[in-house]
């Protein structure tokens, strides 16, 4: 996979301008779409508000919440999005630290940007050998955590993305709502909340727009997908 082919989206995370700079204009001449941040609240919101980021180029000595801190917070989060440690530490514990929190590749800097792209090239290429989830025109990229319905990216959160792999992956059969609950939100039981209605109701409304309708209440039973052929 040569990463410029397929409309690339970075985002690069770093607190040194000329860094960033010189480094958006390397991605650039390769045709790979570049976002920065400067601090890790920065790119934590730029996370918020934008989706279909490919990977994260990500420094750790940034200000305030660290590279460490933002790993750390996407991956209990659930998410998977590639990560790629961009960084002045050149300790050896300190990238075995990187990889063991969930970094995909740690590089050292100074970086020579062909390294960098041939380093994301790889990253990209170990992700894309995870499988696909298809059901119907809907499918999850098991990998980057992205769903998709008829070739439009759906904007889902880490537990809207979760429950609608549950629900996929029981192939059109009831999933009651305490499994739901135990495979998504880890909780052993029914406790009673309004939690998973909200959820299924925020995800009908995102993979549903402009679609046949996908999830189907069974009342007194749980939830389940249903394919377009199976619609009433």
């Amino acid at each position: 996979m040569l990463v410029g082919e397929n409309g690339l989206k970075v985002l690069l995370v770093d607190d040194d301008n000329d860094f960033l700079e010189i480094t958006k204009l390397a991605l650039a001449q390769r045709s790979i779409e570049c976002t920065s941040a400067v601090s890790g609240e920065e790119a934590a919101l730029v996370l918020e508000e934008r989706s279909g980021f490919d990977l994260i180029l990500l420094d750790i000595e940034l200000p305030g919440v660290s590279g460490w801190d933002l790993l750390s917070h996407l991956r209990e989060a659930g998410d998977e999005i590639p990560v790629l440690f961009v960084s002045g530490l050149d300790q050896v514990e300190k990238r075995v630290r990187g990889l063991r929190m969930g970094a995909d590749d740690y590089l050292v800097k100074p970086v020579d940007h062909d390294e960098l792209v041939a380093r994301m090239e790889a990253v990209l290429r170990r992700r894309s050998a995870m499988p696909t989830v298809q059901f119907g025109d809907l499918r999850l990229d098991l990998a980057l955590r992205r769903a998709y319905r008829a070739d439009r990216a759906l904007n889902l959160s880490p537990k809207e993305f979760d429950l609608l792999l549950a629900l996929v992956q029981a192939k059109g059969q009831v999933v009651s709502r305490v499994d739901l609950l135990d495979q998504v939100w880890d909780m052993t039981f029914d406790p009673g909340t309004n939690l998973l209605d909200v959820h299924v109701g925020r995800l009908r409304r995102k993979v549903d727009r402009g679609n046949s309708s996908l999830i189907r209440t069974e009342r007194g039973r749980g939830y389940c997908v249903v394919a377009q052929a199976d619609q009433p």
